[in-house]
């Protein structure tokens, strides 16, 4: 066999084994053997390589290497050539059409003296495709999740038992701001709030002792930025590594509570309404008896000008109460024609308390002759409110001993611009092109949502107008502009002129509280009218309807036993005679369903407190339904 004697010349004689028969030798290894000419071509096989490629061994004869091997990444390039020995990884077809791997070994025979063809190359085949097979499949699994770990939308982070980084997926670089190669090895206490390491050290500890949980903390950026994380984390290898996937929940976290803060005024606005009528009963009591004093020109000039100012703080505190229910009211936008002025005068109104306490000047310059334009009233008020609490804000942060607000307003062509300034420390200059994007805000954590002034470019947007903001010497400017629109909203109606009515008439006044029961039959009596007063729902009913007949009836809306609702529905129903001649008192004029209601029975109203000209107003309406839509608004 020229394999045999292949191998017995590539030997020293001394070192040839005992005698034995040399082709049984060959053919008892557990390894293919193949002996190739210089030309790549197969003249011998042992029966390892028959078995390895389930091909006879005449099949195999004269077939060069290249036909039955095909080597694998990365020996792709590989030559077969017997001058050049290698060792590599090759696939091959058996002759039953199985796929296998094997380990190639090839090995140079030097040729006989003289004879260069006799050149000869051994082949030893390995079979090696089960542990190959494992691991391509683990290679395949690794990158698999190599991938997934890197292209993971949440951090992954693994810890070492001493709390020291291990991996760190890309995702952990944009959260931490931190390239990679900054955090393997560092202890992950400085990436933290000081105030949240303590809660973060406890829970590592809990994850080492194998444990999984949950918690959040406050991340703390390289840049400085501060960031609202949720960890979940787990223990693969006890007491030995920690794996963590973190999620940047700061958004959440200020929706969250942009969301608790919205319930919170929902629940604030139906506290209010019902805290109106009690705050508008003293008020219109007070109101009431005070327009009785100033109606008496016999009282001292004293007495009078301490009655002037009780009516007109009466008043002062009616428009407070006013205008923050209006603002907290839920309403659909509804544009009407208004003057910006009187917006912002109701706006200043509603911070009046807070500017004053705070000790800062406020200046209202504003410009008389402006137009008119349609807007919505509720809209404008919160952008305004908005701009005034962030000037307010601004100012208690800067370190000066003088703080001065000025709202202005002005015609600019065709619109209508409002200026708030403050001597506040400005926008810092990073920060001024994304002061109205959602969530960003110059203001600590937990101190503001960043959702105000997006709110309120929104708002202004939508009027077809546009809000900017600069900074000026000594503190920052935001400006509005709201295009002068003449059309497309309804027009409040005229205040209807003051009625003469004629002495004589009867009057039923129903109402739960004393002082305004008595406020109203002062007055009423003093103007040559017949008063009959009833603290109750049930007693208005019962006189009413029994043989005394009254001009018109004052229900309260709200009474322990009956309401006024309540009883104008029922004469609706069955006494339209008496229905006809009621007029409305109520407290809370800024309710929806109330104003639906009132619109609906095209009957007069009195908001406390009152003034006695509006009373005076509201007998001088004809019995019967009125002809016009009495506005709720």
């Amino acid at each position: 066999m020229n394999l045999i004697k292949a191998l017995r010349r590539s030997l020293d004689a001394d070192e040839l084994p005992a005698p034995l028969a040399p082709a049984s030798v060959v053919d008892r290894l557990p390894d293919g053997v193949i002996e190739l000419t210089r030309d790549d071509v197969i003249i011998a096989v042992n029966q390892a390589a028959v078995r390895l490629l389930g091909r006879r061994t005449e099949s195999l004869a004269g077939v060069t290497l290249g036909d039955i091997l095909t080597p694998l990444p990365p020996e792709e390039g590989a030559t077969l050539s017997v001058r050049v020995p290698e060792r590599y990884t090759a696939r091959f077809v058996r002759g039953d059409g199985e796929r296998r791997v094997a380990e190639v070994s090839l090995s140079r025979l030097e040729p006989v003296p003289g004879d260069p063809t006799s050149a000869r190359a051994l082949v030893t085949l390995r079979d090696v495709t089960e542990p190959w097979v494992a691991t391509e499949n683990l290679a395949r699994s690794e990158a698999r999740y190599r991938h997934l770990f890197e292209a993971a939308s949440d951090a992954i982070m693994t810890f070492d038992a001493f709390g020291r980084f291990t991996t760190v997926n890309d995702a952990g670089e944009i959260i931490s701001g931190y390239p990679r190669q900054e955090l393997m090895g560092r202890f992950f206490g400085p990436l933290l709030a000081l105030d949240a390491l303590p809660r973060a050290v406890l829970e590592f500890r809990r994850a080492l002792s194998g444990n999984a949980g949950q918690f959040e903390t406050t991340l703390v950026r390289k840049d400085g930025e501060r960031r609202h994380i949720t960890v979940n984390y787990a223990c693969p290898q006890r007491s030995r590594e920690v794996i963590c996937m973190i999620r940047d929940a700061t958004q959440e976290k200020q929706l969250q509570l942009q969301l608790i803060q919205s319930e919170k005024m929902a629940a604030i606005g139906q506290l209010v309404s019902g805290v109106a009528h009690e705050i508008n009963n003293p008020l219109a009591a007070i109101s009431g008896f005070a327009q009785l004093l100033l109606a008496n020109n016999s009282i001292a000039p004293d007495v009078r000008h301490s009655a002037e100012v009780i009516s007109g703080e009466a008043r002062r505190a009616a428009r407070i109460v006013h205008n923050l229910l209006t603002f907290a009211r839920q309403h659909a936008a509804e544009k009407t024609r208004a003057n910006v002025n009187s917006i912002v005068e109701s706006t200043l109104e509603l911070r009046a308390y807070e500017v004053r306490v705070r000790g800062t000047e406020v200046v209202c310059d504003l410009d008389p002759t402006i137009p008119e334009t349609v807007v919505d009233v509720y809209q404008i008020q919160q952008v305004l409110l908005n701009l005034i609490t962030n000037a307010e804000q601004a100012m208690a942060n800067a370190s000066r001993r003088d703080h001065r607000l000025t709202v202005r307003t002005r015609t600019v062509g065709r619109t209508v611009r409002i200026e708030v300034e403050d001597t506040g420390g400005g926008i810092p200059p990073h920060s001024i092109d994304l002061i109205f994007n959602p969530f960003f805000t110059t203001k600590p954590t937990g101190q503001g949502t960043g959702l105000g002034l997006s709110i309120s470019l929104g708002i202004v947007s939508e009027h077809g107008g546009r809000i900017w903001v600069e900074n000026i010497a000594g503190g920052c400017r935001f400006s509005v502009e709201l295009p002068v629109t003449t059309s497309g909203g309804s027009t409040p109606e005229p205040q209807r002129a003051a009625q003469i009515v004629r002495p004589g008439l009867r009057v039923l006044v129903a109402d739960d509280e004393e002082p305004i029961r008595l406020a109203l039959e002062h007055f009423l009596v003093s103007q040559g009218h017949s008063v009959v007063t009833v603290s109750s729902g049930n007693e208005a009913v019962w006189r009413a309807e029994g043989d005394e007949e009254f001009d018109s009836i004052i229900l309260d809306m709200r009474m322990p036993d009956l309401s006024g609702r309540q009883i104008f529905e029922q004469w609706r129903r069955n006494r339209a005679d008496l229905s006809d001649r009621v007029v409305f008192l109520t407290g809370d004029i800024v309710s929806a369903d109330l104003q639906s209601f009132l619109a609906g029975t095209e009957r007069p109203y009195l908001s406390k407190p009152f003034e006695f000209a509006d009373v005076v107003a509201s007998l001088g309406v004809p019995q019967g339904r009125l002809r016009r839509k009495w506005k709720t608004s």
